[in-house]
């Protein structure tokens, strides 16, 4: 019965990560583990890559979420993010976090993947 829920629960938490996105097909979705990031925005996952099986985190911005916005701050707030992400890939420091998988933008979402 428990790998039964298990299960259930893996399979609900993969309906709501964005199959579009090439990070959350690089990566298997374990579960949501909380939200970051301004408003909210970004759903963050526990998450192993598949290829190497190495633990790491996945943030997921779903662009229906800006909807809210109006089309010009949808705008600053999509580049104000990209942004932030473009200078976390290039930080190199041991106690900053290290981006696994660079930003990915897809038609439903931004995502990326970094280091636990």
């Amino acid at each position: 019965m428990d790998v039964f829920n298990r299960l259930r629960t893996t399979v609900s938490n993969l309906s709501t990560v964005l199959p579009g996105n090439p990070v959350t097909r690089e990566y298997e979705i374990i579960k949501h583990v909380g939200s970051a990031g301004p408003g909210l925005l970004w759903k963050v996952y526990q998450a192993t890559k598949r290829s190497t099986k190495e633990e790491a985190a996945v943030f997921v911005l779903e662009k229906k979420q800006l909807e809210r916005y109006s089309k010009r701050d949808r705008e600053l707030i999509m580049d104000i993010l990209k942004q932030g992400i473009a200078q976390l890939t290039r930080l190199r420091h041991p106690s900053i976090l290290t981006v696994q998988h660079p930003l990915e933008e897809s038609r439903e979402s931004l995502a990326f993947a970094h280091s636990t």
